[in-house]
């Protein structure tokens, strides 16, 4: 897919660490269980954050976390996740209503993972290779 921002403007981007096993993972489970196939990917390592996402929105250092791109806005930790979560196939598209927690204790939780997904899942040299067929869905 060309990184070209009016084609990626309408598509929802998961921005993941490439290096981390645990996202990695979540990004294969993510993969399996959305079946309308509207979820795209993209690592923080690479351009296409600069390229589809109004400078403005990219907090300066990048947080620790998943950043997830949908409708012209950028959402971080546990708001990326639920909103993901919309994406999934039923029951597990149910997350989304954990929304109505309060952000700060979502947030603390979703940071205590952050930190410690590395003794987690471990950190990859190189990033996921995903099947033929998903491919298509992952902006270089």
């Amino acid at each position: 897919m060309q990184t070209d921002r009016e084609k990626l403007q309408d598509k929802a981007i998961v921005f993941y660490d490439g290096s981390c096993g645990f996202c990695q993972a979540s990004v294969q489970f993510i993969l399996k269980h959305n079946r309308k196939q509207d979820l795209y990917f993209a690592t923080l390592q690479g351009e296409v954050l600069q390229q589809v996402v109004p400078p403005s929105q990219i907090p300066d250092p990048l947080p620790d976390a998943v950043l997830f791109y949908e409708q012209d806005n950028l959402y971080f930790a546990s708001d990326a996740a639920l909103r993901i979560a919309r994406h999934l196939n039923f029951p597990l598209a149910l997350f989304s209503y954990f929304r109505f927690i309060p952000v700060s204790f979502r947030d603390k939780i979703y940071s205590f993972i952050a930190r410690h997904r590395y003794k987690i899942a471990g950190r990859r040299e190189a990033c996921l290779l995903p099947e033929p067929h998903q491919r298509a869905r992952f902006i270089n």
